[in-house]
């Protein structure tokens, strides 16, 4: 395959996700047994302030895929009785699959994982403006859950348990549409296509 063919996949993988977000169809992922729901904010921000090795790109141990499976399961409950009970089937076939095969179990996390994020709203550093050595005044989750509920008219709560893919749509469409001269960039997927290919470009000059 060639650097213009990966481009192309890829791009048409994620517009093909972006049509997902909004239909009624989605792309399946199984793992252990479980079947992954798209994940929300609120579960987002709470892989973020645990450090999930699935979102800070480091190899997870079997802790890490099972509270990974099981803050995404569609099963996830948060009844005391049901949820040990959940958690221990969940505890038992991921520690069995990580001992037959890990390499599988762990790219189908991950690929649910990065098709989660690989929208998120970067934006260029023209629009991010000169930086400051200075703490932020709020919280980055603060900040994007007001961006939303405050264009919605909706409750924090309710923008929490949005399909996180959904409201990093609804912020790149916000930003583009308030903010004059807003510059939204590539995906990382696409941009590290397009390095890759100028890299290609430069040993080819060496």
């Amino acid at each position: 395959m060639t650097i213009a063919e990966e481009y192309e996949e890829e791009r048409e993988r994620l517009e093909r996700n972006r049509a997902f977000d909004w239909s009624t169809f989605g792309m399946v992922y199984k793992a252990a047994g479980e079947e992954l729901a798209d994940m929300t904010v609120q579960t987002w921000f709470d892989l973020l302030a645990i450090n999930s090795p699935f979102l800070r790109n480091r190899r997870p141990s079997a802790e890490g895929v099972i509270d990974y499976i099981w803050r995404n399961s569609k099963r996830h409950t948060e009844n005391k009785w049901l949820r040990e009970w959940r958690l221990f089937w969940i505890d038992t076939r991921v520690k069995r699959e990580m001992r037959k095969n890990a390499k599988e179990l762990i790219e189908v996390v991950q690929k649910h994982a990065s098709t989660q994020v690989d929208e998120f709203p970067s934006e260029s550093s023209q629009a991010r403006g000169r930086q400051r050595n200075t703490m932020s005044t709020v919280a980055g989750e603060a900040a994007m859950i007001d961006e939303i509920a405050n264009r919605y008219a909706m409750h924090p709560d309710e923008v929490l348990a949005m399909p996180l893919r959904k409201a990093f749509a609804l912020q790149r469409t916000i930003r583009v549409s308030t903010i004059p001269d807003y510059k939204l960039l590539e995906p990382d997927s696409l941009r590290a296509i397009k390095s890759k290919y100028l890299n290609s470009l430069n040993n080819g000059k060496q």
